[in-house]
């Protein structure tokens, strides 16, 4: 198993040379959402790097799924090298992806143990369809928070843990190696991401969601005497954060589709780096690095009651009370006058 971690560390290395020398894929273009935390040119290759373990580890016998990931991150790939600059057909893409592969696996979130949404989900292309948008708003939450070093991998690191000290994780169909080799790639990339020598960008960021979702249906599905609101509870963020943007750009009547820089962690980090002035790469950690204590934190507790909907409704909704009180006040203070 050494040879495996040897030959990933090699190419990291080496892409990571490449993409430096060349300057491929850099992270910033020019664009006014981009120039809120980051002007600096990072690559956005830490999706290439993800690619190469999945490979190795599902390929055997989840050909498939290696398959659809390897899609999704080329519509992403896509976008990062402006080649798909419109949102709406980027996510058109997704939707006829995820589709065929929720279709072909015929992948499905049941029961819900809410009686009149399981009897509506009898009709099965309805529980296919509501299968579908429940990947879409995760796959693409997951690019929304994909914006501060180390969010978005350190939000997969932790669901990971947390699926690892249940003893969840194993119903993947992985055995010990597998797991050790994944928790070792996604470590290193959280780490060279926290030291700004690459990014994720769009192809990583809807891997990721993409992977996170379908582990977790599987999980589910295979040990569905657990709540669904403790897959809700592990995925509440990055779903939680794409539906709030939504309804506020409505609300100011703007295109949901359309980047800006008024998420939660980019109104932390503006926040941060005005009270505390210290380097740009230190409040963009710390940023991260504060929003995922608190989610670790709720995870944790919510471990204990994985079997308890009422217990997992609870701290959801305190989740979201938090969320809602944290953005206010980061919001007037963004924008207040002195600002």
């Amino acid at each position: 198993m050494i040879i495996n971690y040897f030959i990933y560390l090699c190419l990291t290395a080496v892409i990571i040379f490449i993409s430096k020398k060349k300057q491929l894929l850099p992270n910033y273009s020019g664009e006014k959402h981009q120039s809120f935390v980051n002007q600096k040119k990072i690559p956005l290759i830490g999706g290439f790097i993800l690619l190469s373990p999945l490979a190795f580890i599902f390929f055997k016998d989840n050909i498939v799924f290696l398959l659809t990931a390897f899609i999704i991150f080329f519509v992403g790939f896509l976008s990062d090298a402006k080649i798909l600059s419109s949102a709406k057909m980027r996510i058109i893409y997704q939707f006829i992806i995820v589709f065929i592969f929720v279709l072909f696996l015929k992948v499905e979130v049941i029961p819900t143990r809410i009686d009149f949404v399981d009897k509506i989900f009898e009709i099965k292309i309805l529980s296919f369809v509501f299968t579908c948008f429940c990947l879409l708003i995760l796959i693409n939450g997951a690019n929304f928070i994909d914006g501060l070093n180390g969010l978005l991998l350190g939000y997969f690191l932790i669901i990971l843990f947390v699926l690892h000290k249940l003893s969840l994780i194993y119903y993947l169909g992985l055995d010990l190696h597998d797991i050790h080799f994944l928790f070792f790639v996604i470590i290193s990339l959280l780490f060279l991401n926290y030291l700004n020598i690459l990014f994720l960008g769009d192809g990583g960021s809807y891997t990721i969601g993409f992977i996170l979702g379908v582990f977790l249906i599987f999980i589910y599905n295979s040990q569905n005497h657990i709540s669904p609101l403790f897959v809700i509870l592990l995925l509440w963020y990055p779903c939680f954060e794409n539906l709030f943007s939504i309804i506020r750009k409505n609300k100011f009547k703007n295109s949901p589709i359309h980047a800006d820089n008024r998420h939660l962690h980019q109104l932390l980090y503006f926040y941060l780096s005005k009270k505390l002035k210290k380097s740009d790469l230190v409040t963009n950690n710390l940023s991260s690095v504060l929003i995922n204590t608190f989610n670790f934190a709720t995870f944790i507790i919510g471990s204990n009651y994985i079997y308890s909907t009422m217990s997992l409704i609870i701290i959801v909704v305190i989740n979201i009370l938090i969320y809602f009180l944290s953005y206010n006040y980061l919001f007037n203070f963004r924008f207040s006058k002195k600002y």
